[in-house]
């Protein structure tokens, strides 16, 4: 028995699980009947059921699956009625593992109110009364708890106990020494209780886990709402979880977050860039949003306001990155547009940077936001030769670099028109 006791326990530590997610504390405390079996005098004999058993529990869970529980009994022992009086007490401790085969058994599947422990374990002991000396014992003890729960809080446990002592050296009603061997005695308890479940959690004997097949489910759920939230159902080039105005219709401009963005305008003059063959010239619609010329001392495009607009115009980043967003693309468009109506011009594209790495770091930036630049508007018919570069870091700074504001100011690609 020894044996089995110490696997029990042994096993019960190695499948240690530690989890937060439930309360691991409880105490319980019984009331009911005990039966000594064995040894007793010939002639004596106990009541089939004695009312005295009275016992208290502290148990932790370590999992919701196994524990362990160390409780304290005592028992008073009476003679049947028709034999010789007799009174004797017994006093005892015990350590025990605890398994949940409701737990194990999945009772959960259907029922959530009704529970079974099994409990096995060992402990000190003593039989005493009369004038002897308190005999001093070693037990085992094996028992199984069907759980009837109340609440979260608390549940009825209904016992049934079986003791063995070793070294018991009286029989119970103390008439007689016992020198048996090995297990030499045998002692039932049958008890109702109620146990107090520590904690704001629900206890581990009650926690919901889920099972395999849910946990399959639940998984196979989250992944198919990440699929959705890659998905770009409007085609606008922002994934559903980012797009902050889904269902925009086909190729609608938008910004970073799905929101559409207005036409650009340049000039100012209601006609968007798209569409206007002076972006940077105010104009009418009936002019193509050029402006009326008298003569022909200019052409469309090549004017010094023009020049100015264009070398005040700034293409913006987003932080560590190179990508032109879809309106600096149109402010791009529009450069081009003056770039062809004006074949001897020449653009020197500037890059920068904020301070949000390091100085190699963002110098290499720099010249890669002025190198995105160039080759759009390459994508757009102007030729690499009219096109030059330059990256400059973060040592051209536009704004300050103590506010989110300020970094995004400088973040930027300027231009110089030659």
């Amino acid at each position: 028995m020894k044996r089995i006791v110490i696997l029990f326990l042994s096993y019960t530590f190695t499948s240690y699980c530690q989890d937060t997610t439930y309360n691991h504390f409880s105490v319980d405390a019984e009331f009911g009947l005990n039966n000594p079996i064995y040894p007793m005098t010939g002639g004596y004999d106990a009541a089939t059921l004695n009312l005295w058993h009275v016992g208290l529990g502290f148990r932790y869970s370590i999992n919701t699956k196994f524990g362990v529980r160390l409780s304290g009994g005592y028992d008073n022992f009476r003679e049947r009625a028709g034999t010789p009086d007799f009174s004797s007490e017994y006093y005892r401790v015990s350590l025990e593992g605890v398994a949940n085969l409701g737990n194990i058994m999945d009772f959960k599947e259907w029922t959530k109110h009704i529970g079974l422990l099994f409990h096995m374990g060992a402990g000190y002991s003593a039989l005493n009364g009369g004038s002897i000396s308190p005999n001093h014992i070693l037990h085992g003890i094996i028992g199984f708890t069907p759980q009837i729960k109340l609440s979260e809080r608390f549940s009825i446990n209904i016992d049934g106990s079986v003791l063995a002592n070793i070294y018991q050296n009286y029989t119970y009603d103390l008439r007689t020494t016992w020198n048996g061997r090995g297990i030499d005695g045998y002692l039932i308890n049958l008890s109702l209780g109620v146990q107090y479940n520590f904690g704001r959690k629900p206890h581990a004997d009650w926690v919901m886990i889920p099972g395999k097949n849910e946990q399959i489910e639940n998984l196979r759920q989250r992944i198919e709402k990440l699929e959705n939230q890659q998905r770009d159902d409007d085609g606008d080039g922002v994934v559903n979880w980012l797009d902050e105005e889904p269902g925009t219709p086909a190729g609608t401009i938008v910004d970073t977050k799905g929101r559409t963005l207005a036409p650009r305008d340049s000039d100012g003059d209601n006609i968007p860039d798209d569409v206007d063959d002076c972006p940077f010239e105010k104009g009418s619609a009936a002019m193509k949003g050029c402006p009326e010329r008298s003569g022909s001392l200019t052409g469309p495009n090549n004017s010094q306001e023009v020049i100015t607009m264009i070398e005040q115009s700034e293409v913006k980043f987003e932080t560590d990155k190179a990508d032109l967003s879809p309106s600096f693309q149109q402010l791009l468009k529009a450069i081009a547009k003056v770039m062809k109506d004006n074949p001897s011009y020449k653009l020197h594209i500037l890059g920068h940077a904020d301070d949000r790495a390091s100085e190699e770091h963002n110098m290499a930036l720099s010249k890669e936001r002025a190198d995105a630049a160039k080759n759009y508007l390459i994508s757009q018919g102007i030729s690499g030769d009219r096109l030059t570069t330059e990256g400059f870091g973060e040592t051209r700074l536009k704004s300050s670099l103590t506010t989110v504001e300020g970094r995004a100011e400088n973040r930027r690609v300027q231009f110089d028109v030659r």
